[in-house]
C-alpha cells in the first residue's frame, strides 16, 4: 500500500532559543551528536545543560525523543514524571508528556496534554510547538479541521515553519485535495529544500493527479536524499535510473 509519511525527521521542531553562547553551543553540539547517531554521547551532552538548566525545554525534548529512540519508554516517562512531582503545574512537563504520548501514537492523551499546556501559558518562544504537535496529533486521529487550525495557528506564528506547512499539505492530501496539498508542500520545501519526506509527499500528490514529470522528479529527488519508499516508486513507476 502506497502511503504518505509524515515529516519523522528524529530532531523535528526543535524550538530555537535565544541563550547563552556557551548554551548554544552545548545544544548545537548535542542535535549533531544525534544527527550523527552518537545517542550515547549526545545524551551525556543534554545532561551537562540540564544540571544547571532543568527547565531548558529543547535539552529535555532532545533528551525525550533519544530515550524514545533507544527503547527506553520507561526512562523517558519516568524522567517526565520526576520533573512534573518537582515543577508541578509547569506547561513545559506538561507538553514533555504529550510529545511522549504522540511518539506512542497515544493521540487523544496527547491532544489532553497540549491542550492543558496550551491552557497554563506556555512560553511565548515555544508556544508553536504545542500548537505544532498538537495539530499532528489531530491528523493522526483524522481530526482534520483542527489539525489544519492548528497547523495554521503555527504559521502566524512562525511564517516559516515549514512541519507546518508539511502538516497543512498533509490535511490537504488526506482530504483528496491533491492542489492544494501540492502547494503547501511546495512552501515546506521553500524552507526545508533538502527534506527527503516533503519531496516524497509532494511526489506523491503528483502521483495522484497522474502528473508523472513531477511526480517522478520528487521521488528521484527524494530517493537522492535517502527515502527508500521514493527509490523504490523510482523504479516501479519511473524510467529513472537511481544511479544517475
Amino acid at each position: 500500500m502506497i502511503r504518505l509519511f509524515f515529516v519523522g525527521a528524529f530532531l523535528i521542531s526543535l524550538a530555537c532559543y535565544a541563550q547563552p553562547e556557551d548554551l548554544a553551543r552545548n545544544m548545537a553540539m548535542a542535535e549533531t551528536q544525534a544527527n550523527l547517531g552518537n545517542y550515547t554521547q549526545s545524551l551525556v551532552t543534554l545532561e551537562d545543560i540540564l544540571v544547571t538548566r532543568p527547565n531548558h525545554l529543547p535539552a529535555q525534548e532532545l533528551k525525550l525523543l533519544i530515550l524514545i529512540k533507544l527503547d527506553r519508554e520507561k526512562e523517558a516517562l519516568k524522567d517526565i514524571e520526576q520533573y512534573l512531582s518537582m515543577y508541578s503545574g509547569q506547561p513545559e512537563y506538561i507538553y514533555l508528556r504529550g510529545v511522549f504520548n504522540l511518539k506512542k501514537e497515544k493521540y487523544s492523551k496527547a491532544v489532553e496534554d497540549f491542550n492543558k499546556a496550551i491552557q497554563i501559558g506556555m512560553p511565548g518562544e515555544s508556544v508553536h510547538k504545542a500548537f505544532l504537535n498538537r495539530g499532528m496529533a489531530f491528523f493522526h486521529n483524522a481530526d482534520f479541521e483542527l489539525a489544519e487550525a492548528d497547523f495554521d495557528e503555527v504559521i502566524a506564528l512562525d511564517s516559516r515553519n515549514a512541519t507546518a506547512y508539511h502538516g497543512k499539505g498533509m490535511v490537504k492530501y488526506e482530504l483528496h485535495e491533491y492542489e492544494n496539498a501540492i502547494i503547501e508542500f511546495q512552501k515546506a520545501l521553500k524552507f526545508d529544500p533538502d527534506n527527503a519526506i516533503v519531496h516524497y509527499n509532494l511526489a506523491m500528490s503528483y502521483f495522484r493527479m497522474d502528473d508523472d514529470e513531477n511526480a517522478c522528479y520528487h521521488f528521484n529527488k527524494s530517493c537522492s536524499l535517502g527515502h527508500r519508499n521514493a527509490c523504490r516508486l523510482l523504479l516501479m513507476e519511473c524510467d529513472i535510473n537511481i544511479s544517475e
